[in-house]
């Protein structure tokens, strides 16, 4: 993916603007699903708003966490999902456990199993140490198998 994940990187960072992403195989229906991967940072934050449209007419909303601590992460999703249900979403929340694995391989794993839109924040963290240590973000650039709607 080198050129094409520069290209997407580009854009991600300096559009402004939230991408979607297509899946590695092309798509023969819509996702009825959508997966917000919920971290409560900015971008997460800005890709949620940008789905708005999506998510209000989504059949199945999900939000997951994956984290060793959740007590925080927990409250940050129960108020976002008050937030999203006050809004007329219905939106459930579900916690992984990474179980060792990378957070973003759980995630994505999830992701694929219910066929969803994957939602997320991107690069949360400088693109040169997520060059450097491996980021969430390149992680589930390298490997989607679903469509991801990304903003930073």
């Amino acid at each position: 993916m080198g050129g094409s994940l520069d290209t997407i990187e580009g854009a991600l960072i300096d559009s402004g603007r939230p991408l979607l992403i297509a899946a590695a195989s092309p798509l023969t229906t819509v996702p009825e699903t959508v997966v917000i991967a919920w971290k409560a940072t900015r971008e997460a934050a800005r890709a949620v708003t940008a789905a708005l449209p999506v998510l209000q007419i989504a059949k199945q909303i999900v939000m997951m966490t994956v984290a060793e601590d959740h007590g925080a992460l927990e409250n940050e999703a129960e108020r976002l999902m008050a937030a999203l249900r006050w809004r007329g979403v219905p939106v459930t929340v579900r916690h992984l456990q990474a179980d060792g694995h990378h957070a973003a391989d759980k995630l994505l794993a999830a992701a694929r199993e219910h066929a969803a839109l994957l939602v997320m924040g991107g690069y949360g963290h400088s693109r040169l140490r997520e060059w450097i240590f491996g980021g969430f973000t390149q992680h589930v650039l390298r490997g989607c198998e679903v469509p991801v709607l990304m903003a930073h």
